[in-house]
């Protein structure tokens, strides 16, 4: 594992989990919008900007389906189940807590690594590991399966990539945005005239 602490790598998250085509837009908006010759409104190329980024994400991302864990990728430690149960589930160890360094799993992509950091950062521990925790069944080995379930969920869903935007939703974007900057100048424009006729009046 990198020398990197958790805090660190989670800004390391916020940086690359923005879109690339996005980063340096706020500057390249500014000059847009002074540059008389390209009428384009500063919100329509934003939202250009991330329908592009999210177009290079779903073809950089498509490698396959998330890869599977296994006890290999993971370790383990168990306890005494709390609460009521049967003769033997306050008496032997069946509570199963699983748990993996995030940042050192290599088996999975960066990206599925620093997006666990950020939606899983209330079952992840200041070593950086993410702990999952079952006491669902009566036997070791039932608790074994539930909580390798329960991780493979989580990383289903981190090294889950949205299909890029469709034609069809790209003319609509475009459309909603160039509405809604038209009213905007339309406002705009009946406010500069409403103080206009007010000192005019005075």
């Amino acid at each position: 594992m990198s020398s990197f602490s958790l805090a660190q790598h989670r800004r390391l998250l916020l940086l690359l989990l923005r879109p690339r085509s996005a980063r340096g837009v706020s500057s390249s908006c500014a000059r847009l919008a002074d540059d008389d010759e390209k009428k384009v409104s500063s919100r329509l190329f934003q939202r250009q900007q991330v329908m592009n980024a999210r177009e290079e994400d779903a073809l950089e991302e498509a490698t396959g389906p998330p890869p599977k864990v296994t006890t290999d990728h993971v370790t383990m430690s168990f306890a005494r189940s709390s609460g009521a149960g049967g003769q033997n589930v306050n008496k032997v160890n069946t509570k199963v807590d699983m748990r993996f360094k995030v940042m050192a799993a290599q088996w999975l992509p960066l990206r599925a690594r620093l997006k666990l950091l950020q939606t899983e950062r209330n079952r992840i521990n200041n070593e950086g590991e993410l702990v999952v925790t079952s006491t669902k069944n009566r036997t070791q080995k039932g608790n074994i399966e539930d909580a390798l379930e329960k991780i493979q969920e989580i990383i289903d869903e981190a090294c889950y990539v949205p299909p890029p935007p469709s034609e069809e939703t790209k003319n609509r974007v475009i459309k909603l945005a160039a509405a809604e900057d038209q009213k905007r100048l339309q406002i705009k424009k009946q406010i500069a005239n409403k103080k206009s006729s007010r000192r005019e009046r005075f």
